[in-house]
């Protein structure tokens, strides 16, 4: 306190009790919703209990058998005077919508009404409505009934032209992209098919128009999505390519260097392998003989092509003796016959391959 002793601090919530059957009296005792909010607001409230002041209101107006507009008009009249009352009333909607499964079935529809005379009235900003999610994993029974009770109210206060043109407000469109979804073709069914099932299936136009027109677009996001990979890949392998003739250009160069360096090294110190090797020594053609001929140190190879030529010789020489001798003169001028001369050519080389088979 004052003289620096403890303080003390009730546990038991008794001023919080005493409070709330003091606001009740007062809903209870009151003609209308003026007198209400004219004795409220001469109980001095400290500031926090102003929204208990709108959790007793709800509770007051679920607690009815049937709903009273007086509730609604004093939720209104609060919300007008003073934004400290819009932002408690906001505060209350999202509890309430959290909560609606707690609730039983004429409490939750007394809610619903009490909230849609507060967004008819503009007394609540719509943009409330943004902890909505109108989907199938985020709605259960009894908030799907809170949302049809809230907008069926909605459709017979403003009529479903001007709802349907206050939804498709572009400063609120941020605020609906729950209630009417188009991030998911299976949600945006979801939404028009409970739409269309509560009776305000004109609010859905929109969405049906984008659900028509979602396969485009998906197959436009592809093709966006393809071209940029191409681009990516293209780009890639560009640098793949010239990275690789840059590789390629280097080791040509290196292979170029090694090349010229061998060269050198050869040049430089000759090996003894490469040594020229001394050149054949021909030997003198061996006389012919009519009678026997000198063995050649050829192959089997070539003795066999060589015995043919052999006989030919031998046949043409039985001729030329059988023969007039004026035949044999021209025949002893053609000593040098092609076949000799190839006779001659062959034991050359063969003589040639012996020689540089036996040269070291």
């Amino acid at each position: 306190g004052e003289d620096g002793g403890m303080m003390i601090q009730d546990e038991t919530q008794t001023n919080l009790l005493s409070l709330r059957r003091t606001i009740y009296l007062t809903i209870m005792s009151s003609l209308d919703y003026e007198e209400c909010a004219h004795k409220m607001l001469k109980m001095e409230l400290k500031p926090g209990q102003d929204q208990e002041v709108a959790n007793m209101l709800i509770e007051c107006c679920s607690q009815e058998r049937s709903y009273q507009k007086f509730y609604g008009l004093l939720g209104q009249r609060f919300c007008l005077l003073n934004e400290s009352w819009v932002q408690c009333f906001d505060g209350t909607f999202q509890q309430q919508y959290a909560t609606v499964h707690r609730l039983e079935t004429n409490k939750l529809r007394n809610v619903a009404k009490f909230f849609a005379q507060l967004f008819y009235s503009d007394a609540l900003p719509w943009t409330s409505m943004s902890c909505i999610h109108l989907n199938e994993e985020e709605t259960n029974s009894s908030s799907r009934i809170f949302v049809k009770i809230l907008y069926q109210e909605l459709s017979e206060y403003m009529g479903l032209p001007k709802l349907n043109e206050r939804l498709r407000d572009p400063f609120l469109s941020s605020s609906f992209e729950g209630l009417l979804p188009r991030d998911n073709p299976k949600n945006t069914r979801f939404a028009i098919n409970f739409f269309t099932s509560i009776g305000l299936g004109g609010l859905t136009d929109d969405l049906r128009e984008h659900l028509r027109n979602a396969p485009k677009m998906i197959l436009a996001q592809q093709q966006d999505v393809l071209s940029s990979s191409d681009s990516s890949s293209d780009q890639s392998e560009s640098d793949s390519d010239s990275s690789s003739e840059s590789s390629s250009e280097s080791s040509s160069s290196s292979d170029d260097d090694r090349r010229r360096k061998k060269k050198r090294r050869t040049k430089a110190t000759p090996s003894p392998s490469a040594s020229p090797s001394p050149p054949p020594s021909r030997k003198k053609e061996p006389s012919r003989t009519r009678g026997k001929q000198r063995p050649s140190r050829s192959s089997p190879k070539a003795t066999q092509q060589q015995e043919p030529k052999r006989t030919r010789a031998r046949v043409e020489r039985s001729r030329s003796r059988s023969r007039s001798p004026g035949d044999r003169r021209t025949i002893g001028r053609k000593k040098h016959s092609p076949d000799d001369a190839d006779d001659r050519e062959e034991r050359r080389r063969e003589r040639e391959r012996g020689s540089r088979r036996h040269s070291p």
